[in-house]
């Protein structure tokens, strides 16, 4: 009897530390990340950058009477815009009405606070934008019933310019908005053809070719 408590003694004081050391070893082992767990961690980090974090409401602006899209907000200081975006373009002296898409690129250098206030200020906005009415009526290429050169450009896309201005609102409780601000903007743009034709015809006064745009912008 006295030579097993002695034997159990002994397993108890050599034997139960290592136990409770392996069983630390490996809770410690279980909480950090093991090479498949962070490979799928970058993974599913990718895929979180695919979808959208903004959109947009916009009103005239060469890109249709009003258009909705989507896009991506990213960069350090959030200050590169990436926007997809739908236009409608009614039919007004044309047979039927027209859609527009525009894949527009956007660089916004400053965000100025309102001093204590929940208010932003991004005194520039700098776009560049293609727009391509989606109607067989307009072309990529020069019809063959047209002399060589006759246009010298496409009639279906368009590139554009436009410089801005915004105002946004941070939303203090983000958790029951599900919006993280909100921003009104306006631009002032020009088309290729129409930047081209002012060079061209001086008679033209530099702002017969600029089109305004105003939107709305819901950052979630």
């Amino acid at each position: 009897m006295k030579l097993n408590v002695a034997i159990f003694s002994i397993w108890f004081s050599v034997g139960m530390p290592s136990f409770v050391m392996g069983q630390g070893a490996t809770e410690r082992a279980d909480s950090v990340p093991t090479r498949y767990e962070k490979m799928m961690a970058r993974r599913m980090e990718g895929w979180k950058r695919l979808i959208p974090d903004h959109y947009k409401i916009q009103f005239a602006g060469s890109i249709g009477a009003a258009s909705i899209g989507t896009g991506w907000t990213y960069g350090k200081r959030q200050q590169w815009e990436t926007d997809v975006m739908l236009g409608f373009l009614p039919k007004f002296e044309s047979e039927h009405h027209k859609a527009v898409f525009t894949l527009k690129q956007s660089y916004l250098p400053w965000r100025l606070r309102v001093k204590g206030s929940a208010w932003v200020i991004q005194p520039l906005s700098c776009s560049l934008f293609l727009s391509s009415v989606l109607s067989d009526k307009f072309w990529t290429h020069e019809p063959d019933r047209y002399p060589k050169g006759y246009y010298g450009f496409s009639t279906r896309i368009r590139a554009n310019l436009s410089l801005g201005q915004r105002i946004v609102y941070d939303i203090p409780d983000v958790s029951n908005w599900r919006v993280q601000d909100i921003s009104l903007y306006y631009e002032l743009g020009a088309c290729d053809t129409d930047i081209c034709t002012f060079f061209g015809d001086r008679s033209i006064k530099f702002k017969e070719i600029l089109s305004l745009a105003v939107g709305i912008k819901l950052h979630i």
